[in-house]
């Protein structure tokens, strides 16, 4: 076993013992993940959620 090391993109290093030789570069981690930082983009989910209503409006119309 030996021991490889992720890189994330926002500069925090990991590692683990594993049978795989190279190291790997993941996207995203604890460190920067929303989930675990708290911190949302709301104003993005606001787009969505009228983008979404504006398209399927007629649809959900109670008739």
């Amino acid at each position: 076993m030996e021991k490889i090391f992720f890189f994330c993109i926002c500069s925090k290093k990991y590692f683990l013992l594993s049978n795989y030789e190279k190291n790997i570069t993941i996207n995203i981690c604890k460190n920067c993940h929303p989930y675990y930082t708290k911190k949302k983009n709301l104003l993005d989910a606001s787009k969505k959620m009228k983008s979404f209503n504006k398209k399927y409006e007629n649809f959900f119309k109670k008739k």
